[in-house]
Formats: structure tokens, C-alpha cells, sequence
């Protein structure tokens, strides 16, 4: 069983880590220990209700931790993910009355394909029993591969851009079709918890759980969501949600270009089913959350497999 230091300042981790150990079953299956703290400010004003956000997050810190400290891949590299989606069991996940929710998260490498003897592409699955279960696509890039294809984002700085409105702003509503604007709050703790030079995938995929949950009335119990580019950091960001009697579709966009796709569904048993990425799709690092491949002329592509 390998400890993980909770406390220590890496990049792989958000504000508070959810991962207490790991230990290898075989070459293929892990298991990893998770607590998930009804104190987690994403957990208010409702704090008796787990977030599917912090699920996805104990999946993400999971799958970093096996692969930097038990697999020894190294700090250098960035995982990068194309598509993630969660499960969620109960009709209603609730932590318990007191003390975190605590489990044993299952973690099965369904397929690995190496580049120059290093594992690059990655499918991992995730079973919390009980509790949830998911899925990630994703590759692994070494940090020159990374740079190269962000070598045009915008340079980071000292400024630190505070947003007090909502996280969705509605501009416009017809039907069953909401128009809303993202709102993009530099200074939280958790999406933005160190230095980085594209949107959060981790935030995107929270703000479908937010439009579900506004809509619905509840957390979804299904949610997938997949990346086919990079959002810049300070680009203005429109959510398009098409709203169903069980879910939302929500688009994201950044100056009429798709930067995420998300699905949601309030059922279980009854998910609809996930679609793969497109070819362009899967390029941002898991240390800050999915995301894609800009796919844009003036990068250089990613090494395929």
C-alpha cells in the first residue's frame, strides 16, 4: 500500500485531497482509499448531499495518484483527458449524519496503449460500490509534448480575476433551450487552486451539473462530458443547454467554437449511451481537470499513439 502525503503541495491535487492511500491488486486493478468531506464548500448550501463534481474529483485524484506514485510515471507528465462520466447509485447520495462519505474506490485499467515504451493512452474505470462508478479516456503527454501544443495561450500573470455574480447567467430562454453566459471566478480555491493557462475542465463539468440541478431539482445521476478543445482562460464562454424530461445537453462555446459536450440524466439503470470523442478530441491535463485538443492550426499536433 502506497500513503499519499495529503498535505503535500502538488500539482495533481485540488484545495483538499480526497485520496488517502493506494494499493495494486494486479498489473491492471487498483485500489484506493477516498474520504470525501461533507465540509467541502461544494457541498454547501445543501451539505448533507454529495456533489457528483467531488465524485469526478475522487476518480481524477485516484487515477493521478496511481500513476505518479505507484506507477512512477513522474511529475513531469500531464494526463489528459478526452471524455469522463459518472455514475451515481443511490436515488439520493447523501453523506452520512456525521463524519465523511469513506470508501474503497476500485480502479480497473481497461486499456493501455504505449508510445516509446511509455504507457500514452489510457482507459481507466472506477467503482466506489455502492456509491457510484465511471469511466476515463484519456493520454499521457510528457511536459514538452504539452507546452508545444499550448505554446500560443495566453500568457499567465499576477492578476487574479474575482467574479461575485453566478457561475450560469441566463441571457435568454426559449422553450426548452437556455442561452446562459459562464461565469468564470478566478480567485476559488478549488478550480483554481494553482497556475493555469486554459479553463478548467473540472469547472465545465460542474457547471452541467449545476444546469442539470436547476432544471431538475436534483444532482443528475448520470453525467458525461468530453472536450473537443481547449477553453482559454479569459474568453468569454456561452452555455447552450437543451433541456428533456429526464436531462440536459449542454454546449460549451468560446467565440462560436466548441470547447464541451455534456450530457445529463436524473435515472439510473436507464444512461443514455456515452459517445466517443472525435479524433481531435482529448488533449488537457487531468492535474487540472478533462479536457481536449484545440485542434487549431497554429499548434502543433499531439503525438498519436
Amino acid at each position: 500500500m502506497v500513503l499519499i502525503d495529503r498535505s503535500a503541495a502538488h500539482r495533481s491535487t485540488r484545495s483538499e485531497s480526497l485520496v488517502w492511500a493506494i494499493e495494486a491488486v494486479s498489473e491492471t486493478s487498483w485500489r484506493a482509499d477516498v474520504e470525501i468531506p461533507r465540509s467541502h464548500w461544494l457541498c454547501h448550501p445543501t451539505p448533507d448531499r454529495v456533489p457528483v463534481t467531488l465524485l469526478a474529483e475522487a476518480f481524477r485524484q485516484a487515477g493521478m495518484a496511481i500513476c505518479v506514485a505507484g506507477l512512477g510515471m513522474g511529475q513531469s507528465v500531464h494526463f489528459v483527458v478526452s471524455s469522463m462520466t459518472v455514475r451515481v447509485v443511490p436515488e439520493s447520495l447523501r453523506f452520512p449524519r456525521f463524519g465523511a462519505l469513506e470508501g474503497t474506490l476500485d480502479v480497473r485499467f481497461a486499456g493501455v496503449k504505449h508510445r516509446k515504451g511509455i504507457p500514452h493512452v489510457l482507459e481507466v474505470e472506477y467503482e466506489l460500490p455502492g456509491i457510484a462508478s465511471g469511466r476515463v479516456d484519456a493520454r499521457v503527454l510528457v511536459d514538452r509534448d504539452y507546452r508545444a501544443i499550448r505554446r500560443n495561450a495566453a500568457a499567465l500573470d499576477d492578476e487574479v480575476r474575482a467574479f461575485g455574480g453566478e457561475l450560469i447567467e441566463p441571457i435568454a430562454r426559449e422553450a426548452d433551450h437556455v442561452t446562459a453566459r459562464l461565469g468564470v471566478d478566478e480567485s476559488d480555491p478549488f478550480f483554481f487552486d494553482h497556475p493555469v493557462d486554459h479553463l478548467p475542465g473540472m469547472l465545465l463539468l460542474h457547471s452541467a451539473a449545476v444546469v442539470h440541478e436547476r432544471e431538475h431539482g436534483a444532482p443528475p445521476r448520470f453525467l458525461t462530458v468530453a472536450f473537443p478543445a481547449f477553453g482559454e482562460l479569459r474568453a468569454e464562454t456561452v452555455v447552450e443547454a437543451a433541456i428533456s424530461t429526464h436531462g440536459v445537453d449542454t454546449e460549451f462555446t468560446q467565440d462560436g467554437r466548441l470547447i464541451a459536450t455534456a450530457t445529463t440524466d436524473a435515472r439510473t439503470g436507464a444512461w443514455p449511451e456515452t459517445k466517443e470523442p472525435g479524433p481531435t478530441a482529448s488533449k488537457i491535463s487531468i492535474a487540472d481537470g478533462p479536457g481536449a485538443d484545440p485542434g487549431r492550426s497554429d499548434q502543433h499536433p499531439v503525438p498519436g499513439p
